[in-house]
């Protein structure tokens, strides 16, 4: 597993993670949406997962799907998107 660098472990990025793995393949829009974070500007942060192989893009229209370095990132964390954010 390539090691995350710089904020890939932050809370939005890690909320977007879960989003992706509850729901699968989706748009970074709708995977914003689910997030218990603020998050203005999603396409910005996804390019930057896919950068770090935690994610990656699956179409033309951007769908990216969480990819198992992703995976095991979550694993190594504790509790679900809302005990990373406080919630």
């Amino acid at each position: 597993m390539q090691q995350p660098t710089g904020d890939s472990s932050a809370p939005v990025d890690r909320a977007l993670l879960w989003a992706l793995a509850e729901v699968g393949p989706n748009s970074p829009t709708v995977a914003a949406a689910r997030c218990p974070l603020s998050v203005e500007s999603p396409r910005p942060r996804f390019v930057a997962l896919a950068e770090r192989d935690l994610i990656e893009r699956v179409s033309h229209e951007p769908v990216y799907r969480i990819t198992d370095d992703g995976q095991q990132l979550l694993a190594a964390g504790s509790g679900t998107p809302q005990s990373v954010t406080g919630d």
